[in-house]
C-alpha cells in the first residue's frame, strides 16, 4: 500500500511540476521542485528542516543556503509561477465558482529581528502579539468537493509602501479579476469584510459577493425607510415565523439593489445576516445563497490544516520579502494535494484507513492525504533499515 501511494504521488507530483514551472528558468524550476517536496514531508517551514527532506546528494547546509538565496532573489519569478498555477486551477472552475476570502494571523510572539513585525490578534489566544496578517483566497472545484488554495499572501502594515489593509485586499482581488475576467466567480467573505470601503469597490467592479454582516449597517428599503439591518431582520423573522428570511435593500448612496438573507442556526442566539448583490426574490434563491455561504467553513479548515500540518507559523526567515514568498510557496504545497485528488480519482479510497489516516477531521481529506504520504515514506525507510535489526548469525 505504501509503495503504491508513493508511486502514484510521485507521478502526479511530476505532472503538477511540469505545468507549474513551465517558462521558468532551470534553477528556479529546480528550487520549486525541491522546496515543495521538502515542505510536503516536513512539518514546518524552517529552511534547514525542509532541506533535510529533499532527496538530494548535496549537503544540508548547501541546500538550505540555496533556498535562502532563491527566496531573497530580487528577480521575482512569482508572477509567472502564480499565472501557471491559476491556469491549472482555471480548468476546474466556472462562472459560478465560489472564491472564499479571509484574513488570518501569523503569530510570531517570540520574534525579535524579523522585518516589519506588526501587532496582530492571535485568534487562538485572543490577544495582540507580534506577527503578520495573511490574506487567504480559496476556491471550490466545480465538479467535486475539492478546495483549491488560490493565494496566501502575508503582509504588514509597518512595511514601506503598504497603504492600508483595504488597499492590500483590493489589490489582490483586482489581480484575480485581471486573470479570470470581470464578474467571474462569487466571493464569499466573513464579517471582517463588512466595510463600506470594500463593498463599494465590489459593486463598482461588478464582483459578485456574499458578505456576512455585523448587523449595525443602515440600509434603505423600497419605500425609502432607513433601518438598521439587525432590526430589519428581527422584524422579518417575527413577520414570517420561518428560519430563513430575505429582503431587497439599498445602501444609502448607491442605487444598485442588494439583498439581505438571514437564517437561524442551531446553537446560536443571533441569526446569520448576509448581504449579496445576487437576486433573492424567493425562498429557493435565498436558500441557494445561504448554502453557498456555508461553504466558507472550508476556509477555516484549510488554514487550520496549513498551520498544523504544513507549519505555516513555524518559520524562521528574517527578510520580509523572503517571508512573503515562503508563505506563498507553502500554499502551493496544499495546491498539489488538491491536484492529487483531482487527477487520482481513487486516492481517497486508498487513504480511507480508519486506523491510520482518519485521526483528523473525517470531512477534510488533506489531513489524510498528507499523513498517508508521510507514513508511506517513513515505512519505506523502516524497511530499508530492517536488516539492522535482524539477530546476528
Amino acid at each position: 500500500m505504501s509503495k503504491s501511494i508513493i508511486s502514484i504521488g510521485g507521478r502526479v507530483f511530476q505532472s503538477f511540476l511540469s505545468q507549474l514551472t513551465s517558462d521558468l528558468t532551470k534553477p528556479n524550476a529546480k528550487f520549486i521542485r525541491d522546496f515543495l517536496c521538502g515542505v510536503l514531508f516536513s512539518d514546518n517551514l524552517v529552511l534547514t528542516h525542509v532541506a533535510a527532506k529533499v532527496p538530494c546528494a548535496s549537503k544540508l547546509t548547501a541546500i538550505a543556503k540555496r533556498f535562502r538565496r532563491q527566496l531573497a532573489n530580487r528577480r521575482s519569478y512569482l508572477e509567472q509561477l502564480w499565472s501557471n498555477y491559476l491556469s491549472l486551477v482555471r480548468r476546474r472552475l466556472d462562472m459560478d465558482s465560489l472564491f472564499i476570502v479571509d484574513l488570518s494571523d501569523l503569530a510570531k510572539p517570540y520574534a525579535k529581528k524579523m522585518e516589519n513585525l506588526a501587532w496582530v490578534r492571535d485568534g487562538d489566544k485572543d490577544c495582540l502579539v507580534p506577527g503578520y496578517w495573511c490574506m487567504e483566497v480559496y476556491c471550490l472545484d466545480k465538479k467535486e468537493d475539492i478546495i483549491w488554495p488560490v493565494i496566501l499572501w502575508p503582509y504588514s502594515l509597518e512595511a514601506d509602501g503598504q497603504l492600508s489593509e483595504n488597499a492590500q485586499i483590493l489589490h489582490i482581488l483586482s489581480q484575480l479579476d485581471e486573470f479570470f475576467g470581470e464578474g467571474f466567480g462569487i466571493y464569499v467573505c466573513d464579517r471582517g469584510f463588512d466595510r463600506l470601503s470594500l463593498i463599494e469597490p465590489f459593486l463598482a467592479s461588478k464582483r459578485h459577493f456574499i458578505i456576512r454582516q455585523r448587523g449595525d449597517r443602515m440600509v434603505v428599503l423600497d419605500n425609502g425607510v432607513r433601518i438598521v439591518l439587525s432590526d430589519l431582520v428581527e422584524h422579518l423573522f417575527a413577520q414570517s415565523g420561518d428560519w430563513l428570511v430575505y429582503k431587497k435593500v439599498y445602501l444609502s448612496d448607491n442605487p444598485k439593489p442588494l439583498y439581505v438573507v438571514a437564517y437561524r442556526t442551531a446553537g446560536y442566539n443571533k441569526p446569520v445576516i448576509l448581504l449579496t448583490d445576487m437576486v433573492a426574490e424567493d425562498s429557493e434563491m435565498a436558500l441557494q445563497i445561504r448554502n453557498r455561504f456555508t461553504h466558507r467553513w472550508g476556509c477555516e479548515t484549510s488554514v487550520e490544516f496549513l498551520k498544523s500540518r504544513i507549519g505555516l507559523e513555524r518559520f524562521a526567515v528574517r527578510r520580509y520579502k523572503s517571508m512573503q514568498r515562503l508563505i506563498f510557496l507553502a500554499g502551493l504545497a496544499m495546491g498539489f494535494l488538491s491536484y492529487l485528488q483531482c487527477r487520482c480519482k481513487d486516492i481517497r479510497q486508498k487513504v480511507n484507513d480508519p486506523l491510520r489516516y482518519s485521526r483528523e477531521p473525517k470531512s477534510f481529506w488533506f489531513y489524510r492525504l498528507l499523513i498517508a504520504l508521510q507514513d508511506a515514506l517513513f515505512s519505506q525507510a523502516k524497511r530499508s533499515l530492517s536488516a539492522w535489526c535482524r539477530p546476528p548469525p
